[in-house]
């Protein structure tokens, strides 16, 4: 009688604790895949975000070009340059490291770069104002406007470059990380929060970064000959 009843509360006490234990190992596997899921996603929002960024530098050179060509001759330009939006969600939501130290040094290129902006357009504004309401000469305007005219043409198009340089080699590595590093959905996970980032081949990055220079540089020229049909129509 004895024993039946320590059995039956071994069973009791053995059933509740698998039950519990099974749980707990329910909510660590889903935690983890949800993980895995926002951190895909993060890559995936990523890549249009660097595309969307590609796209800005190019129109910022197309920009620089017409803007330096008018003041050469002493025209005024109401061209402006754009800035490039930073999201931070990504450092929360990826859980490359390698990965996040590469955004977080674009991410500092980029507000290096906004900062540019704004002074030169800053700079540029003050200058074609005073010009217009007469309380500038023409010759201290070519005076001031050549200045801006070289900090643009041998400062900010080199840095542009590089950046572009940058946006190129991350976009390779997040469309590969994308590749790899999929949500394993019901397969078994044999390794817990798996990320091929640091395991990229520079082969396989180089082989990518042609086909994005190759898409930048098609977008590019659709944009230039758009705009250059919108201001013949004007």
């Amino acid at each position: 009688m004895e024993s039946n009843i320590a059995f039956s509360m071994i069973s009791a006490f053995s059933g509740a604790f698998f039950a519990f234990l099974f749980l707990r190992l329910a909510e660590f596997f889903t935690k983890l895949y949800e993980r895995q899921v926002r951190h895909y996603n993060s890559l995936v929002s990523l890549e249009m975000q660097l595309l969307e960024d590609g796209a800005v530098i190019q129109d910022n050179l197309f920009t620089i070009g017409r803007f330096v060509a008018a003041i050469k001759i002493n025209n005024v330009t109401f061209e402006h340059l754009r800035y490039l939006s930073i999201d931070k969600s990504h450092y929360e939501m990826l859980y490359d490291l390698s990965l996040k130290n590469e955004l977080y040094a674009y991410h500092y290129d980029l507000r290096r770069l906004n900062d540019d902006v704004e002074n030169i357009s800053k700079g540029y504004d003050e200058i074609r104002v005073a010009l217009l309401q007469k309380n500038l000469t023409l010759e201290d305007y070519r005076s001031n406007v050549g200045s801006l005219a070289g900090s643009l043409d041998e400062q900010l198009r080199p840095f542009l470059i590089h950046l572009q340089d940058k946006i190129v080699t991350l976009l390779a590595r997040v469309r590969l990380q994308i590749k790899y590093d999929k949500p394993l959905g019901n397969k078994i996970m044999t390794v817990f929060l798996k990320t091929r980032g640091p395991k990229l081949d520079k082969k396989e990055i180089d082989r990518e970064k042609k086909i994005i220079l190759a898409e930048l540089e098609e977008n590019a020229e659709a944009s230039k000959i758009e705009k250059q049909e919108i201001l013949r129509s004007r």
